[in-house]
Parts: C-alpha cells; sequence; structure tokens
C-alpha cells in the first residue's frame, strides 16, 4: 500500500537516488509509554506504529539501497522509534515536514563522507568525551 501521492513518491526517489552506498533501516514498534490518540482529517484515529510502519515500507522501496527491519517490542516504550544507519534516530510518525527530515537522515547516512566541513568534523574530533545531540524537529 503506497502511503505517498504518486508526485511525493517521485521526489523522494529522485532525493534518494543519491545514496551513495547501502542503507540499514530499523523499525521499532511496542506499547507506548505514554498513549496519545490522533486524529486524522474527517475525525478517524491514526495509530502512530501502523502509519510509521507504512511510511517507511513506502519510502523504503523506492530505493534498493535502503533495507527497513521492523522489531516489536514488549516493553512501553517511546514508539515508534526508527533508527537509520549507525545511529540516527527519529521518534514519532514521519507525516508532513518531518518526512522531508526523514528522507534527508537517510540520505546523510547513505553518503560516504559526511556533509559536516572538515572544520566541523575537526572539533567534533577533538571533544575529549562522547556526547550525546539531540535536535527537535518542528514547522513552528
Amino acid at each position: 500500500m503506497n502511503v505517498l501521492g504518486e508526485r511525493e513518491r517521485e521526489a523522494v526517489a529522485s532525493v534518494l537516488a543519491s545514496l551513495e552506498q547501502d542503507v540499514s533501516v530499523m523499525l521499532e514498534l511496542g506499547p507506548a509509554a505514554a498513549p496519545v490518540t490522533l486524529l486524522a482529517a474527517g475525525g478517524g484515529e491514526i495509530d502512530p506504529g501502523d502509519q510509521t510502519r507504512a511510511i517507511l515500507e513506502d519510502v523504503c522501496s523506492l530505493s534498493e539501497r535502503i533495507t527497513l527491519e521492523v522489531v516489536e517490542r514488549d516493553e512501553p516504550g517511546p514508539w515508534p522509534r526508527t533508527t537509520i544507519g549507525p545511529g540516527l534516530r527519529y521518534l514519532g510518525m514521519p507525516l508532513g515536514y518531518e518526512l522531508t527530515t526523514l528522507v534527508h537522515g537517510i540520505v546523510e547516512a547513505g553518503r560516504r563522507e559526511p556533509s559536516l566541513t572538515a572544520a566541523s568534523r575537526g572539533r567534533l574530533g577533538a571533544l575529549e568525551r562522547d556526547v550525546a545531540i539531540d535536535v527537535y524537529v518542528t514547522p513552528t
């Protein structure tokens, strides 16, 4: 089942054509630690896990360089959680603006060299300890 429209599929496929190496995507699903009810236009409920799985299946089908693994968890957690490559994590449903963030995360993981400048890589390499960086995406 295609979640994306034909124009969106063509646009995403065009962006994914730039992948230089294979990318693994893992979707983790399970009971939500803090359940929320999401309503679609028209009043129907959306299951975040099912919707995220459908979106990822659609996006990942657009490139032979992307593999998708779906893992079902028993314990409550921040599900759905998508891990791209070795450590880029995305929490929640990638709808709207967030879909662009997800696709570009896949593209970044599919580069042979990071898109960071040499100066930025040098500064990061000089850090004396590991640092976790959280980035929050919102259209507002």
